[in-house]
C-alpha cells in the first residue's frame, strides 16, 4: 500500500498525521509545492494570505491539534497569523512517517490503467519525477485561484485593482482614497486596517452578514458552554437555540444605527464575520458603507443604487475559485460545479480524496481531523476503494457546517 498526500496546510499535516500510524516505513509520501509546512499562514507559501494584521478567528484552544496545544500566554486566546504559523510547521516537523517531496510541484493526477492513481511533480532543479500510488489524498485546498466580483471591468481603469490575496499591509494606500469590495472576514480585517492610514475608506456590502465581536460576555464566540449543560446535550442544544435566538434579535435591533442591511438567514445556520474593530468604525464615519458594486468604470465606481464614486485604490476581498489543474478534468469539472458537496471521494474516483473543499463553520483544524481520521480509515481497511463514498449535497454548500454534521456524515466510512 502507498498514499500521497499532496499540500503541507492544515489538511494535508492532518493526512499526514492520520495516515502514518497505520502504514509502513516508506508508504507515506508527502508533496508539497512549499519549503515548509503551513499552507496560506507561511509567508513562505506560493499561496500564502497573511497580511500584517491577520489574526486567527478561532481561539488557539479551537485550532490546536489534537493532543497539541498551542501555548500561548493567558490571557491570549487569537493569535497573530506568524505565531501559528510557527505553530503549524513545529507539527509537520513531528511527523517523521512521511517520505517528502517538498518544494515540488504537482503537475498531474491520472488514474493507472491497472488501478491506482499516477502522480506527477517538477522538482526543485527543473526535472521530472513521478510515482504510482494506491491511493492519493489531495489537500491542497480551495483557495488558490483569486476570484473578482462579476461585474463588468474596464480595461483601462485610472485606479489601481487588486485581490485581498495580494494585500499585505496599509502602507501603499497611505491618503489614498479605497474602496474594499466584500464583507467576509478578509475584507473587514482589510478594511479596518485601512482605517490609520488611508484618507477614506469604504466597503461594498452585496450579501448581508451577521458581525459578532471576538469575545462576547465571560468567554471567546467559539468556546463552548461548560459545566452541567455539556453533559446533558439536549438541554444544552435547547439552551443555545434560545440564546442564538436572543443574540439575532438583539442584532437585528442594532443594525440599523450601523446602516447594514439585516441577513436573511438565521445566525445559527450562518458564518458570523468576527471582528472587535468593524462595527465601531462604521459608527464613527472611519469606514463608509456603500451598496453592491454594479460595475468597475475607468474612472468610477457604479453601486448598485445607481450612484457612483471615484477612488484611489479598489481591493477585491470576493473570495477564492476551486482551481486543480492537476487532478483529472472529470474531477476539476465536478468542484467547478459544487458537486462533491461533503463527499471525500468523487463520482468514479475510488482512491482519490479531497479534503476539505467546502467552507467549515468551525475551527479549520477540527474539520481537518475528521476528514483526516475518515481517509485513514477508508484507506486503511481491508479491501480499500470497494466502498463508495459516503452521500454529500448534490449542490454547493453554502449552509453553516459543524464538527457535529461532519462526524455523522463521516461515519459511513468506519
Amino acid at each position: 500500500m502507498k498514499v500521497c498526500v499532496i499540500g503541507s496546510g492544515i489538511s494535508g499535516i492532518a493526512a499526514v498525521r492520520a495516515l502514518q500510524p497505520h502504514l509502513p516505513a516508506h508508504a507515506l509520501h508527502w508533496i508539497s509545492e512549499d519549503p515548509e509546512a503551513g499552507g496560506l499562514w507561511s509567508p513562505s507559501s506560493r499561496n500564502s494570505r497573511a497580511y500584517d494584521a491577520l489574526y486567527l478567528n478561532t481561539t488557539r484552544e479551537q485550532s490546536a491539534f489534537t493532543g497539541r496545544p498551542i501555548p500561548a500566554k493567558t490571557p491570549v486566546h487569537y493569535l497573530h497569523h506568524s505565531h501559528y504559523a510557527a505553530y503549524l510547521k513545529e507539527i509537520a516537523a513531528e511527523c517523521q512517517g512521511a517520505e517528502r517531496h517538498w518544494e515540488c510541484q504537482v503537475t498531474s493526477v491520472a488514474r493507472h490503467p491497472q488501478g491506482g492513481w499516477a502522480v506527477h511533480w517538477v522538482n526543485p532543479d527543473g526535472s521530472v519525477s513521478g510515482a504510482e500510488f494506491d491511493a492519493v489524498v489531495d489537500a491542497s485546498g480551495h483557495t488558490s485561484e483569486p476570484r473578482g466580483p462579476t461585474v463588468p471591468v474596464a480595461t483601462n481603469r485610472t485606479y489601481a485593482y487588486t485581490h485581498s490575496s495580494a494585500y499585505r499591509t496599509p502602507e501603499p494606500y497611505r491618503k489614498a482614497h479605497v474602496l474594499v469590495v466584500g464583507n467576509g472576514s478578509s475584507a473587514v480585517d482589510i478594511a479596518s486596517d485601512l482605517v490609520a492610514t488611508s484618507a477614506s475608506v469604504g466597503i461594498s456590502i452585496r450579501t448581508p452578514r451577521w458581525h459578532l465581536p471576538k469575545v462576547a460576555p465571560e468567554r471567546p464566540v467559539d468556546h463552548p458552554v461548560q459545566g452541567w449543560l455539556q453533559r446533558t446535550p439536549l438541554v444544552g442544544r435547547i439552551v443555545a437555540r434560545i440564546a442564538d435566538s436572543t443574540v439575532q434579535r438583539r442584532l437585528t435591533d442594532s443594525y440599523t444605527h450601523y446602516g447594514l442591511p439585516t441577513p436573511d438567514r438565521p445566525l445559527a445556520s450562518s458564518f458570523p464575520v468576527l471582528s472587535d474593530h468593524f462595527l465601531s468604525h462604521l459608527v464613527h464615519g472611519r469606514i463608509r458603507m456603500y451598496q453592491r458594486v454594479t460595475a468597475l468604470g475607468k474612472e468610477t465606481v457604479q453601486f448598485g443604487d445607481g450612484t457612483a464614486a471615484r477612488f484611489d485604490a479598489v481591493i477585491a476581498a470576493t473570495g477564492f475559485r476551486d482551481s486543480s489543474p492537476h487532478l483529472p478534468a472529470d474531477v476539476q469539472q465536478v468542484l467547478r460545479e459544487g458537486r462533491l458537496g461533503l463527499a471525500l471521494q468523487p463520482p468514479g474516483g475510488d482512491g482519490l480524496f479531497l479534503m476539505v473543499r467546502f467552507r467549515c463553520g468551525e475551527a479549520a483544524v477540527r474539520c481537518a481531523e475528521i476528514q483526516a481520521a475518515a481517509v485513514a480509515r477508508a484507506v486503511c481497511r481491508p479491501r480499500f476503494g470497494t466502498r463508495s463514498s459516503p452521500p454529500g449535497p448534490a449542490s454547493p454548500v453554502t449552509s453553516r457546517i459543524t464538527v457535529r454534521t461532519l462526524e455523522k456524515v463521516y461515519g459511513a466510512y468506519r
